[in-house]
């Protein structure tokens, strides 16, 4: 009975936030992404004619970069893309990468502090700029003391990223911030693609190259102060609340609640649609029997006392 309370009164809440939000399609991507392989990387792209660190620019005529779109095809192609969560898991301090300034860093010197890693490659048109533009907006309203309770990190999971492709991105998010937040406590990282895989595997991020293109989940994951994975946050819709609580757990190095396994059950895959929708049914089902627990449990409990 305890269970069942416990997964009703927890899941049914989140499920109807999140269908409210409009954060379908972000549950779309976790529940895909428990089918995705666990521990598959990408394949090493064929060399490009291209000097190695140099993004070859797109022809005229080449078609704009539509994310749903490249998931859909890495789905159709059964490629491991998504989130295998590894909460409680530990990320590689050790990891050697170079900052937007060209410096030699390992990933623990750049967070030293409970940190938000932002899975992006620089030149992505798209989500990676909305996930970052998302997040350089909340962080001047999170109630948190930058570099000691928060930090962010960027980390790039193109190896031909360069440090002056991520000195860009980060001049581009330095200026969003404004005031309310410190831009030496955001670090933009490249690395080499054996950093890359080291890095995303313990993150348990998968992402495919496809072309000069990426398909790949959006996610930030919130890593306590020695590395332990303590939350994952979905999407690119944020408040202050989730990055504070993202923060403030990673602080005590205490994993939170998996939300896409609580998602997982708020959804059913459409497959004439290729999507996935809200079930309200299910939703319901877990709030009545929810309540029907609660009630039961309160006239148990009512028993006990007038017995005694």
């Amino acid at each position: 009975m305890a269970t069942l309370l416990g997964a009703a009164l927890v899941a049914a809440p989140v499920c109807v936030a999140a269908a409210q939000g409009g954060h379908d399609a972000h549950a779309a991507h976790g529940a895909a992404d428990g089918q995705a392989a666990h521990g598959a990387h990408p394949a090493p792209a064929p060399a490009a004619p291209e000097a190695h660190g140099a993004h070859p620019a797109p022809a005229p005529d080449a078609p704009a970069h539509d994310h749903e779109a490249m998931q859909a095809r890495a789905e159709q192609s059964d490629l491991p893309v998504g989130v295998d969560e590894h909460l409680g898991a530990y990320v590689p301090l050790d990891t050697v990468f170079t900052d937007s300034q060209g410096r030699e860093t390992t990933l623990g010197q750049a967070m030293g502090a409970p940190t938000l890693i932002l899975p992006v490659f620089y030149t992505c048109p798209n989500v990676c700029n909305i996930l970052q533009g998302a997040v350089a907006r909340v962080l001047p309203r999170v109630s948190l003391t930058p570099g000691q309770e928060l930090r962010v990190v960027s980390i790039s999971f193109d190896e031909r990223d360069t440090p002056g492709t991520a000195a860009r991105s980060k001049r581009n998010f330095d200026a969003a911030l404004g005031q309310g937040f410190p831009p030496e406590h955001w670090t933009f990282l490249t690395g080499s693609r054996e950093s890359i895989a080291r890095t995303m595997d313990a993150l348990g991020f998968r992402f495919q190259r496809m072309g000069d293109d990426f398909a790949h989940p959006v996610v930030v994951v919130a890593v306590a102060p020695d590395g332990k994975i303590v939350r994952y946050l979905y999407g690119s819709d944020f408040l202050p609340f989730d990055v504070t609580m993202a923060a403030t757990e990673a602080a005590k190095g205490t994993p939170g609640l998996s939300v896409k396994r609580v998602l997982s059950y708020c959804y059913s895959y459409d497959p004439e649609g290729r999507r996935y929708t809200f079930n309200i049914l299910r939703v319901t089902g877990f709030t009545v029997l929810g309540t029907i627990a609660l009630l039961l449990a309160v006239l148990l409990a009512a028993g006990k006392r007038k017995r005694r």
